[in-house]
């Protein structure tokens, strides 16, 4: 739990700081468009738009994994209860050929 805040205060640490010291203005022409903000901004807005892709890259992926272990899970729960079947079957076999002798 430490470890987690401590990395957590890190991270803010260097995020205050790199906006700090990337504070000034700049212009982006991008074909007629034209967009004005601080550096800090538009490098964190930069960011953030990638991130967000790449969680959109790989959500396709992840719908598959979860589907195939749901079917893998379906199919455990199956064979557990074909082995809970054979089991009790063969323990009343063993005790119908080997009655106990009293």
């Amino acid at each position: 739990m430490y470890s987690v805040l401590f990395i957590f205060l890190l991270v803010l640490f260097f995020a205050v700081a790199f906006s700090l010291q990337n504070a000034e203005p700049i212009i982006i022409n991008f074909f007629s468009w034209r967009f004005q903000g601080s550096l800090v901004v538009i490098l964190l807005t930069a960011l953030a738009c990638g991130v967000l892709l790449s969680v959109i890259a790989s959500f396709p992926s992840f719908i598959k994994k979860r589907r195939v272990i749901s079917q893998q899970q379906k199919t455990i729960t199956e064979l557990e209860q074909t082995i809970a079947k054979q089991t009790t079957t063969v323990d009343t076999d063993a005790v119908m050929i080997h009655p106990q002798d009293s």
